[in-house]
């Protein structure tokens, strides 16, 4: 039994819902990865406050320089760590919103009160159509091809298509595409 994609209509805006199954897989793997890189953080802070603290005796250039190395390190760790938390986020999401406003596109993965939130601009998204290659309703945005609905099946994808282009891009949408 799945549930309905379902439409909310206010004056400003419109709401999308769109359900979404759970991938076990990613899930797992993305969970992995956090905790993985969680406990690297911890014991990288460590060795660090125990080299600090005197544990090798660094002085003065050389202890500059070390310090100087390891925030680069540190920049492109916390950089992984957000990549890692952002792709966790994705796949624990149950559903995905979309918020329709007159200069926007907005989709939203809520989880809790976290969540990954994505603003386009209208003017540059395409209309949407279903991507046989992922399996999975999308829109260009310039050159950035954007999934969303991604664990819907074929048929409800395609209606959820066809639903959207017909309310949202009747001027550009074209059927036989």
């Amino acid at each position: 039994m799945t549930i309905p994609i379902a439409f909310e209509e206010t004056p400003e805006r419109t709401k999308i819902i769109v359900p979404l199954k759970r991938q076990w897989g990613y899930w797992l793997v993305y969970s992995l990865l956090l905790l993985s890189w969680l406990a690297g953080t911890f014991l990288a802070f460590r060795q660090f406050i125990g080299l600090v603290g005197g544990g090798l005796g660094f002085t003065g250039l050389l202890l500059l320089a070390y310090i100087v190395i390891l925030l680069i390190l540190l920049a492109g760790w916390v950089w992984l760590g957000r990549q890692i938390w952002r792709r966790w986020q994705y796949h624990m999401a149950t559903r995905e919103i979309l918020f329709f406003y007159e200069d926007k596109l907005v989709v939203r993965r809520p989880l809790s009160l976290l969540g990954i939130t994505e603003a386009y601009d209208r003017r540059h998204v395409s209309a949407f159509r279903f991507d046989s290659k992922i399996n999975s309703p999308v829109f260009d945005y310039g050159s950035y091809r954007i999934p969303v609905g991604t664990t819907l099946a074929q048929e409800e994808a395609e209606a959820f298509v066809g639903q959207v282009n017909e309310r949202f891009f009747a001027d550009s949408y074209d059927e036989v595409e």
